[in-house]
């Protein structure tokens, strides 16, 4: 019997240690909220927040490319403004020029003003934007990713708009030497591509929306991945007070327990 209570108190001690080892654990996890810290607490779980962190990395991802491309958008937004603008000029002025009632001189401003306007517009299409790179690229358009496999147009092509410096400059001569009907027949092509300008417009419009509308997404998807996480990753506090409160009652026992066996091991010896 004595080599048993020998042995026994270190057994009593170890309990005692597991148990205090468990409080602290669980009042850790208390105090952190967080449930897992490293692999081996539950190796399924932590494989599932692995990919669900990379999830939220590709998303932030996104969502800063979008950033990007929207500050991208707004400013190819209102250069094309102003281009539509200044091809308005240009038809104004070109009608104005048709009139047989204006002098060679009146005629050799507004086809200096038309050059003008062809300046403009190249000064437009050549700008950089506000990342050092070329706001209207030569080809192909300027393309973002957003998605897996998901891109949206931040700037349309530079190509787009070829048309427009040759057409200008034959309005300008048209204006300067032409005759009523040489000047006339241009302004078909100059309302055409006044159009077409326009509708470049229309369509960055909508390629804007889908960057708004894939922020949109990506946000709500962040919250529905965070909570996801969340569910993996943060303690129960609840599950998490009762389990310490119940580890407390049995280090108690445990304790008056060994403290028991200390005081007959004592008597024992003392009889």
């Amino acid at each position: 019997m004595q080599s048993v209570n020998r042995t026994r108190p270190s057994q009593d001690i170890l309990l005692q240690s597991e148990l205090s080892q468990r409080i602290a654990d669980h009042q850790e996890k208390i105090a952190t909220r967080r449930r897992i810290d490293r692999p081996s607490q539950d190796p399924a779980a932590w494989a599932q927040i692995s990919d669900t962190a990379k999830v939220q990395a590709n998303m932030g991802a996104w969502l800063r490319n979008i950033d990007r491309g929207l500050s991208i958008a707004a400013q190819a937004d209102g250069a094309m403004t102003e281009i539509n603008t200044q091809l308005i000029r240009a038809s104004e002025l070109l009608v104005q020029a048709s009139s047989e009632t204006i002098s060679a001189q009146d005629r050799e401003t507004i086809a200096q003003e038309i050059e003008s306007i062809g300046l403009i517009i190249a000064d437009l299409l050549d700008q950089e934007n506000a990342f050092g790179r070329p706001l209207f690229s030569d080809n192909p358009p300027l393309e973002i990713p957003v998605d897996d496999n998901v891109v949206a147009i931040a700037a349309p092509s530079k190509s787009d708009f070829a048309a427009l410096d040759p057409l200008l400059t034959n309005i300008a001569a048209a204006v300067r030497t032409g005759d009523a009907a040489t000047r006339s027949a241009l302004l078909d092509p100059l309302r055409l591509q006044t159009g077409i300008a326009a509708n470049i417009l229309g369509n960055h419009g909508i390629e804007t929306d889908r960057l708004l509308q894939g922020a949109k997404r990506l946000e709500d998807r962040q919250i529905d991945v965070s909570e996801y996480r969340a569910t993996l990753e943060e303690t129960d506090l609840a599950l998490a007070i009762s389990e310490v409160q119940k580890l407390l009652i049995s280090l108690e026992a445990a304790q008056a327990t060994y403290a028991r066996i200390q005081q007959s091991s004592l008597f024992d010896q003392i009889r």
